[in-house]
């Protein structure tokens, strides 16, 4: 990850694009929901709490505090001041909250007795308000005449221990004038439980930043987007350091002179996570056999670090999704970002997913639109802006603490181009189905398809907790033909042996010519349509990729053995609905031997022979009654006799017992057994039916 992002550092310096950087201690406050609110807290000139109010989840995101998990400052959290536990008095703050009846100062006073600011909250509170807003105004030789951060920090210096007692009696004093009452009550009480230990149940904690009540002489006031971009530029400012004074003329890995800064390597918030940047772990035993511990294995300068992150959250930024960036799940991001900047560039990422928060007509448009308007956007591009690579790679979220580049691949804009003409024409590798033509998916779309599990009663089988055979990056993987054939071809295996359920019930489901019963059933079959043309495209891709052409094996014994399954159903339904005033078997003759044909093709040969039998002797007959009542026409029984004879007669020379089906071949048997039935061939001998077979004579 360093590495890539140092390459797209030095494109955005060649650009003159300049990133807004944020100090590394400079940190967001937490997300503001309405169950997790952010309080101003205002103190006036002796230090003491005068005001109380709720920010919108707008305001805070502008804001950020200073420090680490020990402090920080102006913002900081905090636990609810009392514990309650009494059922009863629960009871009584959850109506005062909802606002089912009006509070009683006195009897909310009666209720403030078990301390909540146990196990280090009053330590952590006086770290904040004072070990670490001074230290912040030492360090920025701020003075409380021109600066509201220094007047804040010398407010919370005169607060001293009086903080906690000043901010009870101002939430006391709301609830006497009935304002902000559900609010009020959260900073006053956290609901525990007798059950939980004490020091282990001190509830959320609240998240607070505190404010200059009479902050007029200074312009602005402390949770303000100004003073926080202010501070953020002093920081920076403060920040340098004098590469001189290195005692050793040591380089980092990137040949920029090394002095260790001794602290740790910056983290970014992404779309749903944060990455921390690491050289090295300590934790590994292998770097002490070779004595380079942490940034020693690989050192990185202070001014690259701050280059990798810059280039990061320019990359990730929210425009920039679906140009350079697109959400893969909610632990995982595909980056995307070519050697030059155009100035208006071609949406790289939508070459490998849609964008999660596109509209529906957005998502409407499938690869081949995102691909047909990066080949345009990118011819339109000046010489002198085109870019000669594209870098590509994937972050995914380990764990709480760790992410993890997956994948990283350099290319080419016509080599993405190629890949993705290659990809669409992989995907049609297909003949014609009846029940909709088959979609091309998406890169990042395919693992999700392939990882389906399908039973043999055409439900779903892998449950909650899917087993992820093909991963996300392995699809972007597969567009840029960066997997070795042996994978290739266990992704085939993968998907044969997963998707063989869906299409042996779709496909009595389709042959058995039944008309779904009520809205539910037919969604379930359009459903399951859906489900299998998306199947078929990554068959048909998968096929291609591996050099197995439609034209080809559409020829082949396999795929001609699924069409015949197929004509046998066909004319196992004609024979029930005629016959049998359309009482259709739960098994057609094709449908129950389609697991079989792909593990025992002989031996299906001579059994479907036998058990279509009485279904050929009465089609021979039926084929001249001359019917045209719909779905019962003779001319049916003769194209499908026909087609039946003749795929026979292809199939039988070419069958003995020593062939088994492999992967490429079981791929081959489904393609056919879902593939539609000769056009051509049905109004040939319809004709023929007609003219009594006399045209031809």
């Amino acid at each position: 990850m360093i590495n890539e992002l140092y390459n797209l550092s030095k494109t955005l310096d060649q650009h003159g694009i300049a990133v807004e950087e944020w100090h590394r201690k400079y940190k967001t406050l937490p997300k503001v929901t309405s169950k997790a609110p952010c309080f101003r807290i205002w103190l006036d000139d002796d230090g003491m709490v005068c005001g109380i109010e709720s920010l919108s989840s707008e305001h805070a995101s502008l804001l950020r505090k200073y420090g680490d998990n020990q402090s920080s400052f102006p913002a900081f959290n905090i636990s609810p001041l009392y514990r309650v536990t009494a059922p009863d008095v629960i009871a009584k703050i959850e109506e005062l909250s909802d606002g089912k009846s009006k509070p009683d100062v006195d009897s909310i006073h009666a209720w403030c007795i078990n301390n909540n600011w146990i196990k280090g909250v009053p330590m952590q509170v006086k770290r904040s308000m004072n070990d670490c807003a001074r230290k912040l105004v030492n360090n920025l030789n701020l003075e409380s005449k021109t600066s509201v951060i220094a007047k804040l920090a010398e407010l919370c210096h005169i607060s001293g221990d009086g903080f906690r007692a000043s901010l009870e009696k101002c939430v006391f004093d709301k609830l006497r004038k009935q304002e902000d009452v559900a609010l009020m009550l959260s900073l006053l009480f956290h609901v525990g439980s007798d059950e939980k230990e004490r020091t282990n149940d001190t509830g959320k904690k609240i998240s607070v930043i505190l404010d200059v009540h009479n902050w007029t002489s200074y312009n602005y006031p402390i949770a303000s987007e100004h003073t926080t971009i202010q501070l953020n530029d002093l920081l920076l400012k403060g920040n340098d350091t004098d590469s001189e004074t290195a005692e050793a003329q040591q380089t980092d890995a990137f040949g920029t002179l090394f002095i260790n800064p001794d602290e740790p390597m910056p983290s970014v918030n992404l779309e749903g996570f944060k990455v921390t940047f690491r050289s090295m772990f300590d934790g590994q035993p292998c770097q002490y056999r070779y004595k380079q511990i942490n940034d020693a294995s690989y050192p990185i300068a202070s001014e690259n670090r701050s280059s990798i992150k810059k280039a990061l959250e320019w990359i990730a930024q929210p425009s920039n999704r679906g140009t350079t960036w697109v959400k893969v799940d909610k632990n995982e991001i595909a980056f995307i970002y070519p050697s030059k900047l155009p100035d208006v560039p071609p949406k790289f990422a939508s070459l490998f997913g849609q964008n999660q928060n596109s509209n529906l007509e957005q998502i409407e448009a499938r690869f081949e639109s995102a691909a047909k308007n990066f080949a345009e956007a990118f011819k339109c591009i000046s010489p002198k802006q085109k870019p000669d690579t594209v870098q590509i790679f994937t972050i995914r979220k380990i764990d709480k603490a760790r992410s993890k580049v997956l994948f990283t691949h350099n290319s080419t804009p016509e080599q993405l181009m190629a890949a993705a003409e290659s990809w669409s024409a992989g995907c049609k590798n297909l003949p014609v189905f009846d029940f909709g033509e088959p979609v091309t998916p998406f890169p990042l779309e395919v693992p999700d398809i392939l990882n389906a599990v399908w039973k043999q009663d055409g439900e779903r089988a892998d449950g909650k907790t899917p087993v992820k055979r093909m991963k996300y990056y392995q699809g972007m993987e597969l567009l840029l033909d960066a997997l070795p054939q042996s994978v290739k071809r266990s992704f085939l295996h993968v998907e044969v042996d997963n998707a063989s359920g869906l299409f042996n019930d779709l496909g009595y489901l389709l042959h058995n010519r039944k008309k779904p019963d009520g809205k539910s059933e037919n969604k379930k079959l359009n459903d399951k349509k859906k489900a299998a043309t998306q199947s078929l495209s990554v068959l048909g891709l998968l096929l291609y990729k591996c050099n197995k052409r439609k034209e080809n094996y559409m020829e082949e014994l396999a795929f001609l053995l699924g069409q015949w399954l197929h004509v046998s159903d066909e004319l196992h339904t004609l024979y029930c609905i005629v016959k049998r005033n359309g009482d259709i078997p739960p098994q057609l003759a094709g449908s129950a031997l389609f697991v079989s044909a792909g593990e025992m093709p002989y031996q299906v040969l001579s059994q479907l022979s036998s058990r279509m039998n009485p279904f050929v002797s009465w089609a021979k007959h039926y084929r001249y009654q001359k019917i045209e009542q719909p779905s019962v026409e003779s001319w049916r029984a003769q194209w499908l006799l026909s087609l039946y004879e003749k795929l026979a007669n292809q199939i039988i020379p070419q069958m003995d017992k020593s062939i088994r089906f492999g992967d490429f071949e079981k791929a081959e048997l489904y393609v056919g057994y879902m593939a539609s039935l000769p056009k051509k061939e049905r109004l040939t001998q319809a004709e023929d039916d007609y003219t009594g077979g006399m045209k031809n004579e």
